[in-house]
Protein backbone atom coordinates (compact mmCIF):
# COMPACT_ATOMS: atom_id res chain seq x y z
CA UNK A 1 0.00 0.00 0.00
CA UNK A 2 2.65 2.49 0.81
CA UNK A 3 5.09 1.68 -2.30
CA UNK A 4 1.90 2.90 -4.45
CA UNK A 5 1.22 6.00 -2.30
CA UNK A 6 4.64 6.76 -2.65
CA UNK A 7 4.37 6.21 -6.57
CA UNK A 8 1.10 7.89 -7.16
CA UNK A 9 1.12 10.51 -4.04
CA UNK A 10 4.72 11.81 -3.06
CA UNK A 11 3.64 14.77 -1.48
CA UNK A 12 2.37 11.85 1.42
CA UNK A 13 5.72 11.00 2.67
CA UNK A 14 7.71 14.13 4.23
CA UNK A 15 11.25 13.91 4.92
CA UNK A 16 12.24 14.54 8.76
CA UNK A 17 8.65 14.32 9.77
CA UNK A 18 9.49 14.57 13.25
CA UNK A 19 10.97 17.65 13.31
CA UNK A 20 8.75 19.08 10.70
CA UNK A 21 7.02 22.44 11.26
CA UNK A 22 3.46 23.17 9.96
CA UNK A 23 0.91 26.14 10.10
CA UNK A 24 -2.06 23.33 10.81
CA UNK A 25 -2.20 20.01 11.30
CA UNK A 26 -5.11 18.29 10.80
CA UNK A 27 -6.09 14.28 12.70
CA UNK A 28 -8.44 12.31 10.62
CA UNK A 29 -8.59 12.31 6.73
CA UNK A 30 -12.24 12.32 7.04
CA UNK A 31 -14.49 14.55 4.25
CA UNK A 32 -14.49 17.08 6.68
CA UNK A 33 -10.69 16.57 7.39
CA UNK A 34 -9.76 16.77 4.11
CA UNK A 35 -11.79 19.90 3.28
CA UNK A 36 -10.43 21.49 6.27
CA UNK A 37 -6.54 20.44 4.85
CA UNK A 38 -7.61 21.12 1.67
CA UNK A 39 -8.60 24.67 2.20
CA UNK A 40 -5.98 25.44 4.90
CA UNK A 41 -3.74 24.36 1.71
CA UNK A 42 -5.69 26.69 -0.71
CA UNK A 43 -4.87 29.30 1.64
CA UNK A 44 -1.28 29.58 1.60
CA UNK A 45 -0.50 27.53 4.80
CA UNK A 46 1.61 23.94 4.88
CA UNK A 47 -0.78 21.17 6.40
CA UNK A 48 -0.18 17.75 7.12
CA UNK A 49 -3.01 15.67 7.23
CA UNK A 50 -2.98 12.96 9.78
CA UNK A 51 -4.97 9.86 9.75
CA UNK A 52 -4.91 6.64 11.84
CA UNK A 53 -6.71 4.06 10.09
CA UNK A 54 -5.51 3.27 6.32
CA UNK A 55 -7.56 5.05 3.71
CA UNK A 56 -8.94 8.54 3.05
CA UNK A 57 -12.76 9.55 3.28
CA UNK A 58 -13.34 8.18 6.79
CA UNK A 59 -17.47 7.41 6.77
CA UNK A 60 -17.62 7.57 2.81
CA UNK A 61 -15.03 5.32 1.71
CA UNK A 62 -14.20 3.17 4.99
CA UNK A 63 -17.36 2.87 6.13
CA UNK A 64 -19.22 2.91 2.68
CA UNK A 65 -21.82 5.48 3.30
CA UNK A 66 -22.35 5.85 0.16
CA UNK A 67 -25.47 8.30 -0.21
CA UNK A 68 -25.09 11.47 1.26
CA UNK A 69 -27.58 13.27 3.27
CA UNK A 70 -28.54 16.11 0.96
CA UNK A 71 -30.49 19.74 2.31
CA UNK A 72 -31.58 22.11 0.03
CA UNK A 73 -33.35 24.86 -0.21
CA UNK A 74 -35.07 26.83 -3.54
CA UNK A 75 -31.57 27.89 -4.40
CA UNK A 76 -29.96 24.76 -4.23
CA UNK A 77 -28.07 23.12 -2.21
CA UNK A 78 -27.22 24.44 1.21
CA UNK A 79 -23.93 23.47 1.11
CA UNK A 80 -21.10 25.05 -2.02
CA UNK A 81 -17.61 25.83 -2.02
CA UNK A 82 -15.39 22.60 -1.28
CA UNK A 83 -18.45 20.05 -0.50
CA UNK A 84 -20.09 21.48 -4.14
CA UNK A 85 -16.28 20.73 -5.75
CA UNK A 86 -16.73 16.83 -4.25
CA UNK A 87 -20.39 16.95 -5.35
CA UNK A 88 -19.20 17.91 -9.03
CA UNK A 89 -16.49 15.15 -8.80
CA UNK A 90 -18.62 11.61 -8.01
CA UNK A 91 -21.40 12.46 -10.38
CA UNK A 92 -23.61 15.11 -8.94
CA UNK A 93 -25.41 12.26 -7.38
CA UNK A 94 -27.13 11.40 -3.94
CA UNK A 95 -25.36 8.11 -3.98
CA UNK A 96 -21.99 6.91 -5.86
CA UNK A 97 -19.41 5.02 -6.32
CA UNK A 98 -16.98 4.44 -2.91
CA UNK A 99 -13.89 4.21 -5.69
CA UNK A 100 -14.92 6.95 -7.15
CA UNK A 101 -15.16 9.31 -4.35
CA UNK A 102 -11.98 7.86 -2.49
CA UNK A 103 -10.33 9.15 -5.87
CA UNK A 104 -11.59 12.62 -5.72
CA UNK A 105 -10.81 13.25 -2.39
CA UNK A 106 -6.80 12.25 -3.32
CA UNK A 107 -6.85 14.62 -6.59
CA UNK A 108 -8.59 17.26 -3.89
CA UNK A 109 -5.53 16.84 -1.57
CA UNK A 110 -3.00 16.39 -4.45
CA UNK A 111 -4.02 19.90 -5.99
CA UNK A 112 -3.86 21.33 -2.87
CA UNK A 113 -0.26 20.10 -1.79
CA UNK A 114 -1.56 18.77 1.25
CA UNK A 115 1.33 16.28 3.01
CA UNK A 116 -0.75 13.09 4.03
CA UNK A 117 0.42 10.10 6.79
CA UNK A 118 -1.52 7.09 7.03
CA UNK A 119 -1.87 4.78 9.64
CA UNK A 120 -0.97 7.24 12.11
CA UNK A 121 -2.12 7.06 15.36
CA UNK A 122 -2.05 9.26 18.35
CA UNK A 123 0.59 7.93 20.83
CA UNK A 124 0.73 11.14 23.67
CA UNK A 125 -0.42 14.62 23.38
CA UNK A 126 1.19 17.40 25.26
CA UNK A 127 -0.86 20.72 26.77
CA UNK A 128 0.94 23.86 27.95
CA UNK A 129 -1.35 26.55 28.87
CA UNK A 130 -4.58 25.43 27.57
CA UNK A 131 -2.60 25.18 24.06
CA UNK A 132 -1.90 22.33 22.45
CA UNK A 133 1.73 22.16 21.28
CA UNK A 134 2.52 18.24 20.07
CA UNK A 135 1.12 15.02 19.03
CA UNK A 136 3.29 12.28 18.84
CA UNK A 137 2.62 9.20 16.46
CA UNK A 138 4.58 6.20 16.06
CA UNK A 139 7.18 7.94 13.61
CA UNK A 140 7.82 10.61 15.79
CA UNK A 141 6.64 14.26 16.97
CA UNK A 142 4.73 16.86 15.05
CA UNK A 143 4.14 20.30 16.01
CA UNK A 144 2.18 22.97 14.60
CA UNK A 145 0.62 26.40 16.02
CA UNK A 146 -3.10 24.86 15.45
CA UNK A 147 -4.73 21.64 15.12
CA UNK A 148 -8.40 20.43 14.00
CA UNK A 149 -9.74 17.55 15.28
CA UNK A 150 -11.60 16.03 12.51
CA UNK A 151 -12.58 12.12 13.62
CA UNK A 152 -15.98 11.14 14.32
CA UNK A 153 -14.92 10.69 17.98
CA UNK A 154 -13.22 13.66 18.79
CA UNK A 155 -10.26 11.51 19.72
CA UNK A 156 -7.53 13.80 19.74
CA UNK A 157 -9.23 16.86 21.53
CA UNK A 158 -10.78 14.00 24.54
CA UNK A 159 -6.92 12.81 24.72
CA UNK A 160 -5.98 16.72 25.28
CA UNK A 161 -8.39 17.43 28.00
CA UNK A 162 -11.68 18.69 26.49
CA UNK A 163 -14.55 18.08 27.91
CA UNK A 164 -17.65 16.37 26.51
CA UNK A 165 -21.20 14.43 27.07
CA UNK A 166 -21.54 11.02 26.54
CA UNK A 167 -24.03 9.81 24.10
CA UNK A 168 -27.66 11.83 24.74
CA UNK A 169 -26.51 12.81 28.33
CA UNK A 170 -28.07 16.20 28.04
CA UNK A 171 -31.36 15.24 27.43
CA UNK A 172 -31.25 13.32 31.17
CA UNK A 173 -32.52 10.07 29.71
CA UNK A 174 -29.41 8.24 29.36
CA UNK A 175 -25.59 8.20 28.18
CA UNK A 176 -26.70 6.03 25.21
CA UNK A 177 -25.84 6.42 21.82
CA UNK A 178 -27.52 5.95 18.64
CA UNK A 179 -27.05 2.48 16.73
CA UNK A 180 -24.14 2.50 14.64
CA UNK A 181 -24.28 0.57 11.21
CA UNK A 182 -21.78 -2.13 9.20
CA UNK A 183 -22.73 -1.89 5.89
CA UNK A 184 -22.24 -4.73 3.38
CA UNK A 185 -21.88 -5.45 -0.41
CA UNK A 186 -24.51 -7.56 -2.41
CA UNK A 187 -23.67 -9.24 -5.72
CA UNK A 188 -25.62 -11.03 -8.29
CA UNK A 189 -28.87 -8.37 -6.99
CA UNK A 190 -30.70 -7.60 -10.28
CA UNK A 191 -31.25 -4.08 -9.83
CA UNK A 192 -34.08 -3.76 -12.49
CA UNK A 193 -36.09 -5.94 -10.62
CA UNK A 194 -35.26 -4.10 -7.40
CA UNK A 195 -35.62 -0.11 -9.28
CA UNK A 196 -39.37 -1.56 -10.29
CA UNK A 197 -39.93 -3.12 -6.93
CA UNK A 198 -39.20 0.13 -5.24
CA UNK A 199 -41.27 2.07 -7.30
CA UNK A 200 -44.93 -0.03 -7.42
CA UNK A 201 -47.17 2.81 -6.51
CA UNK A 202 -48.54 0.11 -3.93
CA UNK A 203 -45.18 -0.12 -2.14
CA UNK A 204 -44.33 3.42 -2.60
CA UNK A 205 -48.11 4.34 -0.97
CA UNK A 206 -47.53 1.88 1.87
CA UNK A 207 -44.01 2.30 2.78
CA UNK A 208 -42.46 5.17 1.06
CA UNK A 209 -39.83 3.57 -0.87
CA UNK A 210 -38.70 4.33 -3.64
CA UNK A 211 -35.73 4.51 -6.09
CA UNK A 212 -33.66 6.82 -8.39
CA UNK A 213 -30.45 6.72 -10.29
CA UNK A 214 -28.00 5.10 -8.33
CA UNK A 215 -30.35 5.09 -4.51
CA UNK A 216 -32.82 2.64 -3.56
CA UNK A 217 -34.95 2.81 -0.26
CA UNK A 218 -37.57 0.70 1.49
CA UNK A 219 -37.91 -3.10 1.67
CA UNK A 220 -39.24 -2.08 5.26
CA UNK A 221 -42.21 -5.05 4.93
CA UNK A 222 -39.48 -7.84 4.04
CA UNK A 223 -37.23 -7.14 6.95
CA UNK A 224 -39.69 -6.90 9.41
CA UNK A 225 -39.69 -10.70 10.17
CA UNK A 226 -35.94 -10.99 10.15
CA UNK A 227 -34.91 -12.75 13.48
CA UNK A 228 -31.15 -11.63 14.45
CA UNK A 229 -28.84 -14.15 16.48
CA UNK A 230 -28.53 -11.50 19.22
CA UNK A 231 -31.47 -9.31 19.10
CA UNK A 232 -30.01 -7.20 22.12
CA UNK A 233 -27.41 -6.70 19.70
CA UNK A 234 -28.55 -6.21 16.01
CA UNK A 235 -31.57 -5.38 14.34
CA UNK A 236 -32.33 -5.21 10.45
CA UNK A 237 -34.10 -1.39 9.31
CA UNK A 238 -35.39 -0.96 5.85
CA UNK A 239 -32.76 -1.89 3.37
CA UNK A 240 -30.70 2.07 1.95
CA UNK A 241 -29.27 0.66 -1.39
CA UNK A 242 -26.15 2.20 -3.53
CA UNK A 243 -25.35 1.09 -7.11
CA UNK A 244 -21.85 1.14 -7.56
CA UNK A 245 -19.92 1.14 -10.78
CA UNK A 246 -19.13 -2.79 -10.95
CA UNK A 247 -23.21 -3.12 -10.27
CA UNK A 248 -23.01 -4.27 -7.11
CA UNK A 249 -25.20 -2.94 -3.82
CA UNK A 250 -24.02 -1.35 -0.72
CA UNK A 251 -26.61 -2.29 2.56
CA UNK A 252 -26.94 0.63 4.98
CA UNK A 253 -29.96 -1.59 6.90
CA UNK A 254 -27.46 -3.50 9.70
CA UNK A 255 -27.82 -1.89 13.38
CA UNK A 256 -25.48 -2.37 15.98
CA UNK A 257 -26.60 -1.63 19.56
CA UNK A 258 -24.28 -1.13 22.54
CA UNK A 259 -21.75 0.99 20.57
CA UNK A 260 -20.45 3.57 23.28
CA UNK A 261 -17.01 3.96 22.96
CA UNK A 262 -14.63 4.89 20.88
CA UNK A 263 -11.96 2.17 21.30
CA UNK A 264 -10.23 1.27 18.29
CA UNK A 265 -9.53 -2.89 19.27
CA UNK A 266 -13.63 -2.72 19.99
CA UNK A 267 -14.77 -1.19 17.36
CA UNK A 268 -12.83 -3.70 15.32
CA UNK A 269 -14.22 -6.79 17.64
CA UNK A 270 -17.60 -5.76 16.98
CA UNK A 271 -17.37 -4.98 12.94
CA UNK A 272 -16.13 -8.64 12.43
CA UNK A 273 -18.58 -9.97 14.84
CA UNK A 274 -21.81 -7.90 12.56
CA UNK A 275 -19.97 -9.50 9.95
CA UNK A 276 -21.34 -12.86 10.31
CA UNK A 277 -24.62 -11.48 10.91
CA UNK A 278 -24.25 -9.68 7.98
CA UNK A 279 -24.31 -13.39 6.38
CA UNK A 280 -27.44 -14.36 8.29
CA UNK A 281 -29.08 -11.05 6.82
CA UNK A 282 -28.07 -12.28 3.09
CA UNK A 283 -29.11 -15.90 3.64
CA UNK A 284 -32.49 -14.44 5.01
CA UNK A 285 -33.06 -12.11 2.23
CA UNK A 286 -32.47 -15.33 -0.34
CA UNK A 287 -35.08 -17.18 1.27
CA UNK A 288 -37.81 -14.84 2.01
CA UNK A 289 -37.69 -12.84 -1.87
CA UNK A 290 -35.84 -15.64 -4.20
CA UNK A 291 -37.24 -13.24 -7.12
CA UNK A 292 -34.87 -10.39 -6.57
CA UNK A 293 -32.18 -12.08 -3.89
CA UNK A 294 -32.39 -15.47 -4.65
CA UNK A 295 -28.91 -15.03 -6.59
CA UNK A 296 -27.50 -12.41 -4.08
CA UNK A 297 -23.78 -13.33 -2.51
CA UNK A 298 -22.59 -11.47 0.54
CA UNK A 299 -19.46 -9.80 -1.42
CA UNK A 300 -17.52 -7.99 1.61
CA UNK A 301 -18.12 -5.60 4.43
CA UNK A 302 -17.42 -1.97 5.56
CA UNK A 303 -13.57 -1.93 6.52
CA UNK A 304 -15.05 0.14 9.30
CA UNK A 305 -18.24 0.88 11.46
CA UNK A 306 -20.25 3.46 10.38
CA UNK A 307 -20.52 5.63 13.76
CA UNK A 308 -23.80 8.04 14.21
CA UNK A 309 -22.78 9.24 17.38
CA UNK A 310 -20.28 9.23 20.54
CA UNK A 311 -19.53 12.29 22.32
CA UNK A 312 -20.70 15.64 22.08
CA UNK A 313 -17.95 18.89 22.52
CA UNK A 314 -18.71 21.23 25.34
CA UNK A 315 -17.75 24.04 23.31
CA UNK A 316 -17.97 27.88 23.72
CA UNK A 317 -21.66 27.30 21.93
CA UNK A 318 -23.77 24.26 22.11
CA UNK A 319 -26.45 24.78 18.92
CA UNK A 320 -29.79 23.27 20.33
CA UNK A 321 -32.73 21.31 18.30
CA UNK A 322 -35.40 24.18 18.69
CA UNK A 323 -32.31 26.15 16.57
CA UNK A 324 -32.19 23.57 14.17
CA UNK A 325 -35.55 23.12 13.81
CA UNK A 326 -36.62 26.77 13.92
CA UNK A 327 -33.92 27.86 11.48
CA UNK A 328 -31.94 30.26 13.77
CA UNK A 329 -29.12 32.04 12.11
CA UNK A 330 -25.96 33.72 14.27
CA UNK A 331 -23.77 36.53 13.36
CA UNK A 332 -20.96 33.67 13.55
CA UNK A 333 -22.15 31.57 11.25
CA UNK A 334 -19.91 29.55 9.34
CA UNK A 335 -21.64 26.94 7.24
CA UNK A 336 -25.77 26.18 6.87
CA UNK A 337 -27.90 22.96 7.68
CA UNK A 338 -31.35 22.13 6.50
CA UNK A 339 -31.10 17.79 7.12
CA UNK A 340 -34.16 16.78 9.02
CA UNK A 341 -33.33 15.65 12.82
CA UNK A 342 -33.68 12.04 11.85
CA UNK A 343 -32.03 9.82 14.69
CA UNK A 344 -31.71 6.07 14.49
CA UNK A 345 -32.75 4.11 17.47
CA UNK A 346 -31.34 3.69 20.68
CA UNK A 347 -32.72 0.59 21.65
CA UNK A 348 -33.54 -2.52 19.52
CA UNK A 349 -37.09 -2.40 17.99
CA UNK A 350 -37.64 1.12 18.61
CA UNK A 351 -39.18 3.19 15.89
CA UNK A 352 -36.67 5.63 14.83
CA UNK A 353 -36.85 9.50 15.72
CA UNK A 354 -37.99 12.30 13.17
CA UNK A 355 -38.23 15.39 14.55
CA UNK A 356 -39.19 17.43 11.70
CA UNK A 357 -37.17 19.22 8.72
CA UNK A 358 -35.36 22.50 10.18
CA UNK A 359 -35.39 25.68 8.00
CA UNK A 360 -32.05 26.37 7.15
CA UNK A 361 -30.08 26.91 9.87
CA UNK A 362 -26.67 28.68 10.26
CA UNK A 363 -23.85 26.57 12.54
CA UNK A 364 -21.80 29.07 14.54
CA UNK A 365 -18.24 28.96 14.90
CA UNK A 366 -18.49 29.14 18.64
CA UNK A 367 -19.56 25.47 18.33
CA UNK A 368 -16.25 23.90 17.03
CA UNK A 369 -14.19 25.54 19.42
CA UNK A 370 -13.84 23.81 23.18
CA UNK A 371 -13.51 25.68 26.22
CA UNK A 372 -10.08 24.25 27.49
CA UNK A 373 -8.37 24.25 24.13
CA UNK A 374 -7.54 27.62 22.31
CA UNK A 375 -5.91 26.38 19.06
CA UNK A 376 -7.95 23.59 18.24
CA UNK A 377 -11.43 23.27 16.24
CA UNK A 378 -13.51 20.31 16.48
CA UNK A 379 -15.16 19.40 12.74
CA UNK A 380 -17.16 16.21 13.00
CA UNK A 381 -20.42 14.93 14.85
CA UNK A 382 -18.85 15.29 18.08
CA UNK A 383 -18.51 19.25 18.11
CA UNK A 384 -20.57 21.32 20.02
CA UNK A 385 -23.98 19.98 19.29
CA UNK A 386 -26.71 19.13 21.87
CA UNK A 387 -27.16 15.52 20.86
CA UNK A 388 -30.86 16.14 19.48
CA UNK A 389 -29.32 18.93 17.23
CA UNK A 390 -26.70 16.58 15.96
CA UNK A 391 -29.62 14.26 14.34
CA UNK A 392 -29.19 17.00 11.44
CA UNK A 393 -25.90 18.78 12.34
CA UNK A 394 -24.30 15.28 12.51
CA UNK A 395 -24.91 14.54 8.30
CA UNK A 396 -21.44 14.77 5.69
CA UNK A 397 -22.29 17.63 3.35
CA UNK A 398 -22.34 20.05 6.63
CA UNK A 399 -19.23 18.69 7.94
CA UNK A 400 -17.53 19.17 5.26
CA UNK A 401 -18.54 22.93 4.79
CA UNK A 402 -17.36 23.34 8.23
CA UNK A 403 -14.24 21.48 7.80
CA UNK A 404 -13.51 24.41 5.17
CA UNK A 405 -14.66 26.57 7.71
CA UNK A 406 -12.01 25.32 9.67
CA UNK A 407 -9.52 26.07 7.37
CA UNK A 408 -9.80 29.02 6.11
CA UNK A 409 -10.35 30.23 10.26
CA UNK A 410 -7.00 29.00 10.56
CA UNK A 411 -5.52 30.76 7.64
CA UNK A 412 -7.23 33.59 8.59
CA UNK A 413 -5.08 33.89 12.06
CA UNK A 414 -1.63 32.66 10.71
CA UNK A 415 -2.35 36.28 7.72
CA UNK A 416 -4.78 38.59 10.46
CA UNK A 417 -1.50 40.34 11.36
CA UNK A 418 -0.51 41.23 7.64
CA UNK A 419 -4.49 41.76 6.60
CA UNK A 420 -4.82 44.80 9.37
CA UNK A 421 -8.05 42.72 10.54
CA UNK A 422 -6.95 44.02 14.30
CA UNK A 423 -4.49 45.86 15.97
CA UNK A 424 -3.46 43.67 18.49
CA UNK A 425 -2.73 39.91 16.41
CA UNK A 426 -5.34 37.09 17.06
CA UNK A 427 -3.58 34.35 18.86
CA UNK A 428 -5.67 31.47 19.08
CA UNK A 429 -9.39 30.63 18.04
CA UNK A 430 -11.29 32.16 21.59
CA UNK A 431 -9.86 34.91 20.30
CA UNK A 432 -11.40 34.71 17.09
CA UNK A 433 -14.61 33.62 18.18
CA UNK A 434 -14.70 37.23 20.42
CA UNK A 435 -13.52 39.51 17.21
CA UNK A 436 -16.64 40.80 15.52
CA UNK A 437 -14.26 42.11 12.78
CA UNK A 438 -12.32 39.14 12.20
CA UNK A 439 -15.37 37.19 12.26
CA UNK A 440 -16.65 38.86 9.62
CA UNK A 441 -13.45 38.50 7.30
CA UNK A 442 -13.93 34.92 7.92
CA UNK A 443 -17.61 35.01 6.53
CA UNK A 444 -16.23 37.22 3.96
CA UNK A 445 -13.31 34.70 2.70
CA UNK A 446 -15.68 31.58 3.35
CA UNK A 447 -18.34 33.32 0.88
CA UNK A 448 -15.15 34.31 -1.86
CA UNK A 449 -15.25 30.55 -1.94
CA UNK A 450 -18.37 29.74 -2.73
CA UNK A 451 -19.58 28.77 0.82
CA UNK A 452 -23.32 29.60 1.44
CA UNK A 453 -23.77 31.49 4.36
CA UNK A 454 -27.54 32.54 4.63
CA UNK A 455 -31.04 31.55 2.73
CA UNK A 456 -34.09 33.22 1.75
CA UNK A 457 -35.87 30.84 3.71
CA UNK A 458 -37.01 31.00 7.52
CA UNK A 459 -38.63 29.45 10.07
CA UNK A 460 -41.49 30.04 12.40
CA UNK A 461 -41.34 30.30 15.86
CA UNK A 462 -44.80 30.70 17.77
CA UNK A 463 -43.74 31.79 21.08
CA UNK A 464 -47.22 33.17 21.73
CA UNK A 465 -49.23 29.64 21.59
CA UNK A 466 -49.98 27.49 24.12
CA UNK A 467 -47.27 24.76 24.49
CA UNK A 468 -44.69 26.84 22.83
CA UNK A 469 -42.27 26.60 25.65
CA UNK A 470 -43.16 23.22 26.62
CA UNK A 471 -42.65 21.51 22.84
CA UNK A 472 -39.24 23.41 23.01
CA UNK A 473 -38.15 21.35 26.20
CA UNK A 474 -39.41 18.07 25.00
CA UNK A 475 -37.82 18.94 21.52
CA UNK A 476 -34.15 19.10 23.08
CA UNK A 477 -34.92 16.12 24.93
CA UNK A 478 -35.72 14.13 21.16
CA UNK A 479 -39.12 13.79 22.60
CA UNK A 480 -41.41 16.12 20.17
CA UNK A 481 -41.54 14.33 17.11
CA UNK A 482 -42.90 15.51 13.61
CA UNK A 483 -43.36 14.54 10.41
CA UNK A 484 -41.24 15.22 7.16
CA UNK A 485 -43.28 17.56 6.00
CA UNK A 486 -43.21 19.79 8.99
CA UNK A 487 -40.71 22.69 7.97
CA UNK A 488 -39.24 25.11 10.28
CA UNK A 489 -42.12 25.07 12.89
CA UNK A 490 -42.93 22.88 15.76
CA UNK A 491 -46.53 23.25 14.13
CA UNK A 492 -48.40 23.67 17.57
CA UNK A 493 -51.88 24.43 15.84
CA UNK A 494 -51.42 21.23 13.64
CA UNK A 495 -53.09 17.96 14.89
CA UNK A 496 -50.82 15.80 16.14
CA UNK A 497 -50.11 12.08 14.54
CA UNK A 498 -50.94 9.11 16.46
CA UNK A 499 -47.69 7.84 15.27
CA UNK A 500 -46.11 11.05 16.27
CA UNK A 501 -47.39 10.83 19.75
CA UNK A 502 -46.71 7.79 20.24
CA UNK A 503 -42.94 7.41 19.67
CA UNK A 504 -42.58 10.21 22.17
CA UNK A 505 -44.00 7.78 24.81
CA UNK A 506 -42.12 4.70 23.60
CA UNK A 507 -38.62 6.93 23.42
CA UNK A 508 -39.64 8.32 27.15
CA UNK A 509 -40.56 4.29 28.54
CA UNK A 510 -38.05 2.61 26.81
CA UNK A 511 -35.58 4.59 28.63
CA UNK A 512 -37.18 5.74 31.85
CA UNK A 513 -39.25 3.04 32.41
CA UNK A 514 -41.96 1.43 34.13
CA UNK A 515 -42.12 -1.60 31.60
CA UNK A 516 -46.02 -1.32 32.12
CA UNK A 517 -46.26 1.94 30.41
CA UNK A 518 -44.05 0.64 27.73
CA UNK A 519 -45.72 -2.36 26.65
CA UNK A 520 -49.02 0.29 26.55
CA UNK A 521 -47.43 2.07 24.36
CA UNK A 522 -46.36 -0.86 21.90
CA UNK A 523 -49.34 -2.59 21.93
CA UNK A 524 -51.57 0.99 20.78
CA UNK A 525 -49.11 0.63 18.27
CA UNK A 526 -49.71 -3.10 16.68
CA UNK A 527 -53.68 -2.49 17.43
CA UNK A 528 -53.72 1.29 15.67
CA UNK A 529 -51.06 0.32 12.66
CA UNK A 530 -53.66 1.58 10.12
CA UNK A 531 -54.27 5.04 11.90
CA UNK A 532 -50.39 5.72 12.77
CA UNK A 533 -49.88 8.32 9.77
CA UNK A 534 -53.47 10.22 11.17
CA UNK A 535 -54.36 12.48 13.18
CA UNK A 536 -54.79 11.36 16.48
CA UNK A 537 -58.36 11.35 18.01
CA UNK A 538 -59.59 12.38 21.07
CA UNK A 539 -61.32 9.39 21.49
CA UNK A 540 -58.21 7.18 21.11
CA UNK A 541 -56.22 9.27 23.10
CA UNK A 542 -58.26 8.78 26.10
CA UNK A 543 -58.40 5.80 25.87
CA UNK A 544 -54.62 5.55 25.71
CA UNK A 545 -54.49 7.50 28.78
CA UNK A 546 -57.13 5.29 30.77
CA UNK A 547 -54.50 2.42 29.42
CA UNK A 548 -51.90 4.44 31.39
CA UNK A 549 -53.95 5.39 34.47
CA UNK A 550 -54.15 8.84 33.44
CA UNK A 551 -57.09 10.91 33.45
CA UNK A 552 -59.03 11.64 30.05
CA UNK A 553 -58.83 14.92 28.43
CA UNK A 554 -61.60 17.08 27.24
CA UNK A 555 -62.02 19.24 24.59
CA UNK A 556 -62.51 18.30 21.00
CA UNK A 557 -60.89 17.30 17.86
CA UNK A 558 -58.49 17.83 16.61
CA UNK A 559 -55.82 16.78 19.27
CA UNK A 560 -53.44 19.80 18.27
CA UNK A 561 -49.71 19.40 18.58
CA UNK A 562 -49.77 22.27 20.96
CA UNK A 563 -52.42 20.45 23.23
CA UNK A 564 -49.98 17.39 22.83
CA UNK A 565 -47.03 19.37 24.11
CA UNK A 566 -48.71 20.92 27.10
CA UNK A 567 -49.84 17.00 27.99
CA UNK A 568 -46.47 15.59 27.18
CA UNK A 569 -44.71 17.99 29.45
CA UNK A 570 -46.67 16.41 31.96
CA UNK A 571 -46.68 12.86 31.31
CA UNK A 572 -42.64 12.64 31.21
CA UNK A 573 -41.14 14.27 33.48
Amino acid sequence: MLTALRIFFPFILSLGLAYAQYDLVVYGATPQGVTAAVAAAQEGLRVLLLEPGRGVGGVLTQGWLATLDLAKDREGLLQGGLFRDFYRRIGQEASFDVKRAEEALWAMLREAGVEVRLQAPLDRVEVEASRLTLVAIPEGPVQAPYFVDATDTAELAFRAGASFTQGREDTGLDQRSMAATLVFRLEGVPWGAVFLALNYEGQVQRTGAGAWGRSGWGFGSLVRGYLPSDPSRYALRGLNLARQDDGSLLVNALLLFGVEGADPLSLERMRLEAALEAERVVAYLREKDPLLFGTARLAGVAPSLYIRESRHLKALYRLKADEVLLGRTFPDAVALGGYPLDGQAYFPGETPYLLGTPAPYGVPFRSLVPQELRNLLVVSQAAGFDSVAAFSARVVPLQMALGEAAGVAVALLRKAPQAGLTKVPLADFHELAASGQALEALRKRLAQRGARLSSPEGGRVEAERPGYREAVALLRRGLFAGPYYLKGSLGLSEPILLGDFLANLEHYYRAEGPEERLRVVLKARELFREELQKPLKRFTLNQLLQALGEGKLSGADPVTRGEAALLLYRLLP
